[in-house]
């Protein structure tokens, strides 16, 4: 085909302008011989062009018969057939095309087009088809939006675009970034595990190095091309940033692998070297520009740097947000060298005494030994790490063997001398096998001072030249002393002023936040109020950690700032008269490694009567939330449990918390005492309603996941498209006809499109209180039914679907019966406001009312909504997910309420402020989230809400 392709009159002659640009450079680079350079084409001849499409057909179905022939052999992953393919023949030509980049140089090399690099355009193009024709019906699952339709469609617009250009020269030299790709096909038609490093390193030298390089060379000729090098170059980031993260948090699972140090260092000089690279590049490009008086050229290519520049920037914050703290988990390294959670607000609420059985974190131990001081029956010490651990094993060793002040001096005043006098002597025999490993390596945390140990030591180690700066050990010691509150020198102190009015923005909290222990998630809680917090942080810095009316001293700020503690201003433990009763109390200790939820489940039924859980839930998922408060209480005494937690968040931030309510159905009790540490913006405990049944969290749906392919999303995207084009030109759309032509697709798209139902029915509604009836309003296909199942069938609940589409309805009927749920189930066709469906319904009201994504399209939804309250039982609960407006408004807002309108979906701030305001309803949850609209950039506001009638 090639050879024929040639014979057609393919030959081509280069052109005056291109010899012209063409001499010097390779006279420049040393080139004896002029007439090996490939000629440039001057004008393609319509038999040329019909050559090239043949050649093009003939390359589709090279692809069909080699995708044909292995999968005839059932040879490994089909879907990645053609990539490996591809990749192959590609690298190939590459590796051609960079010999000649290493003879004539890149400029040259890269307008130096011939017959081998148009073909090698021709064949992208065959195999980017055929990858989406076959991949549409033998792997569609594998074909996806992102890096299938648009990757695809666009490198078919570049291979265009280049041969339109005369310019794929270009593209055969940057094919060596399809190195990386062979790698990848390989394995992954083997179904084998890829080699992470050699892919992540290959592919950030040939897709982010090179590829820079490539496309500011070219730049000077093409600014189209140019700016479409710099969409793949971020696309090609992105890519290497997902690696990063995967490759770095595997490293506490290989012990065998690139140690996490290692990897971390040439993380950071991969992201140096691209982006000094990138300036480098950038800054020669704007001095030519400017020389040749193109200003906003020059500022477009400012601009475009700073961006990725920022990009780098952002990718290097990310990977130290998400790894910092796990990564010291797995390497077992300490990441709290004291508990910084006030343990006297914990003994001023739950009261312990000598029946309790207290489940705990371990943290530091300080907490842990405060609560061995209250005298209960037992303390259970969890923590997921293990270094953690081992220092509460030395300070419980050191109680059993060591006097007072060897005690002290160890833990108040970190002094080594003491460590080395009796570690081997005295306590290593008490430890564990692997908390005397650890303490056998790690000795060195008490010789550096054990108070700036771990990654909240390293912190306050960070922040002493602030302290130096402002004097604020020498008024700390004093006020310790004298009880003195800030001093006026120190607040009116210019540094302590800069310093307060920088701790304030929340840009650099995220920076801070995993040096002093908080994990991303829990920071994130404070995204929509942070001026919250920000407020706290100066009240801290300016009062708490001083004395002040509510207490005397506050050893918390007074060790980190000091850098030990004194024995007039320390932890209850550390306290001399407190030894003896620690000593004597040593034994009712256990520590556990694990989740709190695994060290209760160690201990008998019913056992555990008081769970501090501190402010661990602030960075657990929903799910994870439900499945620990369900095993945890399920291991409780009712009657006796008492349960206490810290958020970061102002108000409770989990659903599965909001349901923990007390004998007289109170919700958790915010406690209101002012702590020492003042982190923390909110406190609850709670007692247990004896109907509160917590197997139902840790019930499951089907674990259906329902995904379209992309053809499948068009078909509906066009029938919504459709829908609204009617209304806009005025004809009444017909709902039911719509629904109807989308058959299967419905759930698929909407899956997508109506994000958190899960958590809306697995958590929102309380399901702990066994419901027995439940009304689904605009039930749909009855996909909510499939989230929940288990719940269903363990309460026996009576289950009635309601919907106005018949069509729709057929659909849940169809699921019903393969959930085997078809006695439990009844569907009723109709409008929820007509008493005619009303009749069909539970007379005395249903335990659950639930509406979910249906209120915006019911135009008299405020009638829908008092149908749906009369409907809710009293004591029962009526819930709803749904799209509303933000409360600022907005032009965006307006956007979406007009986007969403073409599809008969209506945006109404309104339907929030009725659910809230209604006198029946004793609002339990009320949380809003962004999601983002497939395909689009669009993100609308959507809410979860529960209540229960009165």
């Amino acid at each position: 085909f090639f050879s024929h392709w040639r014979e057609s009159g393919a030959q081509l002659s280069p052109s005056p302008e291109k010899k012209r640009w063409l001499r010097p450079r390779i006279a420049a680079h040393g080139h004896r011989r002029a007439t090996m350079v490939p000629p440039w084409v001057n004008e393609l001849l319509d038999e040329t062009a019909v050559a090239e499409l043949k050649l093009l057909g003939a390359n589709m179905l090279g692809c069909l018969v080699l995708f044909a022939l292995l999968s005839f052999l059932r040879i490994g992953d089909k879907s990645w057939y053609l990539t490996l393919y591809s990749s192959a023949a590609t690298s190939i030509v590459g590796v051609i095309f960079f010999r000649s980049v290493m003879v004539d140089g890149l400029e040259a090399s890269i307008m130096n087009e011939n017959d081998l690099s148009r073909f090698i355009a021709l064949f992208f193009i065959g195999y980017c088809i055929m990858d989406l024709l076959l991949g549409s019906v033998y792997y569609e699952g594998a074909i996806n939006y992102t890096d299938g339709w648009i990757h695809h469609f666009l490198y078919v617009a570049i291979c265009g675009v280049l041969l339109y250009r005369k310019m794929t020269g270009l593209f055969a030299v940057a094919l060596v970034e399809e190195l990386p790709i062979i790698i990848l096909s390989v394995f992954e038609v083997q179904n084998k595990r890829k080699p992470s490093f050699l892919f992540g390193f290959l592919y950030f030298v040939t897709r982010c190095m090179f590829h820079l390089v490539i496309i500011y060379a070219a730049a000077p000729y093409s600014k189209l091309i140019f700016a479409t090098g710099i969409v793949l170059l971020r696309w090609h980031l992105v890519t290497f940033h997902t690696w990063v993260r995967g490759y770095l948090m595997r490293s506490g699972m290989e012990q065998r692998r690139v140690p996490l140090n290692i990897k971390l260092v040439l993380f950071l000089s991969l992201v140096a070297l691209q982006g000094t690279a990138h300036a480098f590049l950038a800054a020669s490009r704007v001095k030519v520009l400017r020389e040749v008086g193109e200003s906003r050229a020059a500022l477009v290519h400012i601009l475009t740097c700073g961006y990725f520049l920022y990009e780098l920037f952002m990718i290097v914050q990310d990977v130290y947000t998400q790894n910092f703290i796990m990564s010291a988990i797995a390497k077992k390294k300490i990441i709290y060298n004291i508990s910084w959670e006030d343990p006297a607000i914990d003994h001023r609420v739950l009261k312990c005494n000598s029946d309790d059985v207290v489940l705990t974190i371990s943290s530091a131990g300080c907490n842990v030994l405060d609560y061995v001081l209250e005298g209960p029956k037992k303390v259970i010490a969890v923590d997921m790490n293990g270094a953690q651990l081992a220092l509460l094993e030395l300070k419980l060793a050191t109680i059993r063997t060591c006097s007072y002040e060897e005690f002290f001096k160890l833990f108040g005043e970190s002094d080594y001398s003491t460590f080395t006098a009796v570690y081997k002597s005295k306590l290593r025999q008490h430890l564990t096998p692997e908390s005397a490993e650890f303490w056998d390596a790690n000795g060195s945390i008490i010789r550096n001072n054990l108070m700036f140990a771990g990654a909240s030591g390293l912190m306050a180690r960070l922040l002493q030249p602030v302290v130096v700066l402002t004097g604020a050990k020498k008024l700390m010691e004093r006020a310790a002393e004298t009880g003195e509150r800030a001093p006026a020198s120190l607040v009116n102190n210019p540094f302590f002023g800069f310093f307060c009015a920088l701790v304030k923005a929340p840009s650099l909290w995220s920076w801070l936040a995993p040096l002093g222990g908080v994990p991303l998630e829990q920071l994130n809680l404070l995204a929509e109020r942070p001026e919250l917090f920000a407020e706290r942080l100066v009240e801290v810095l300016t009062t708490r950690m001083w004395p002040n009316e509510h207490f005397k001293n506050n050893y918390f700020y007074y060790g980190y700032v000091v850098g030990k503690f004194s024995k007039n201003c320390c932890p209850r433990y550390l306290e001399e008269k407190h030894f003896e009763t620690l000593r004597k109390r040593v034994d009712i200790v256990k520590p556990f490694h694990g989740t709190w939820a695994e060290g209760a489940e160690t201990l008998a039924p019913g056992e555990v009567t008081v769970a501090s859980l501190l402010d661990s839930m602030d960075w657990m998922p929903e799910a994870m939330v439900g499945e620990n408060i369900g095993r945890l209480v399920g291991c409780m005494k009712r009657d006796k449990a008492r349960i206490f937690w810290r958020s970061f968040a102002p108000e409770v931030h989990s659903a599965v918390l909001t349901h923990l309510r007390d004998k007289s159905g109170c919700q958790p009790i915010l406690v209101p005492d002012y702590d020492r540490v003042g982190w923390y913006l909110s406190q609850y405990w709670t007692t247990l309603d004896p109907a509160y049944d917590p197997q139902k969290l840790l019930c499951k749906g089907t674990g259906a996941m329902m995904a379209n392919s992309f053809g499948d999303d068009v078909a509906v995207m066009a029938k919504m498209g459709t829908y609204g084009l009617q209304g806009f030109l005025g004809a009444k759309p017909d709902v039911r006809a719509f629904y109807r032509s989308q058959g299967t697709r419905y759930d698929g798209f909407r899956e997508a499109l109506l994000p958190d139902r899960d958590v809306f029915n697995q958590y929102v509604m309380p399901w702990v209180f066994a419901p027995k009836t439940w009304i689904s309003v605009g039930c749909g296909t009855a996909r909510d039914i499939e989230f929940v199942i288990e719940h269903v069938q363990s309460t026996d609940t009576r289950v009635y679907l309601v919907d106005l589409s018949d069509a729709l309805l057929d659909m849940a009927k169809e699921r019903v019966a393969k959930l085997g749920l078809g006695k439990q189930v009844v569907c009723i066709e109709g409008d929820i406001n007509t008493e005619e469906v009303v009749s069909q319904l539970p007379k005395g009201g249903a335990d659950f009312v639930t509406c979910s994504y249906c209120l915006t399209m019911i135009p008299p939804w405020q009638q829908a909504l008092e149908t749906m309250v009369r409907l809710t039982k009293p004591g029962g609960y009526m819930g709803l997910i749904d799209f509303t407006t933000k409360e600022a408004g907005g032009a965006w807002q307006a956007l979406y309420k007009w986007w969403f309108a073409n599809d008969g979906v209506f945006f109404n701030r309104e339907q929030v402020k009725w659910l809230h305001s209604n006198n029946q309803l004793e609002v339990v949850w009320y949380k809003e989230a962004e999601g983002r609209v497939p395909y689009t950039f669009l993100t609308p506001t959507h809410y979860t809400f529960c209540a229960k009638k009165k």
